[in-house]
């Protein structure tokens, strides 16, 4: 689980979250990925335009693309 997800306030586009546990994520948010993606402990995660954003443990940022459902 993302430790901050449980939060209702709202975020600003920068916000980022760090997984506490290995997650599957089909959505973040309003934001709806076009495919699961798996998610490491310590691994971070944001929101960028369009695409759902994951700098890995190894240093790489993984881009997935989605779209806002509201």
């Amino acid at each position: 689980m993302l430790s901050s997800m449980n939060t209702a306030k709202r975020k600003s586009p920068s916000f980022r979250a760090q997984a506490d546990r290995l997650t599957l994520i089909d959505r973040w948010g309003h934001f709806v990925l076009d495919q699961p993606v798996l998610v490491y402990p310590g691994e971070t995660i944001w929101r960028k335009g369009d695409q759902l954003m994951v700098q890995r443990l190894d240093g790489r940022v993984d881009a997935y693309p989605g779209f806002v459902n509201r």
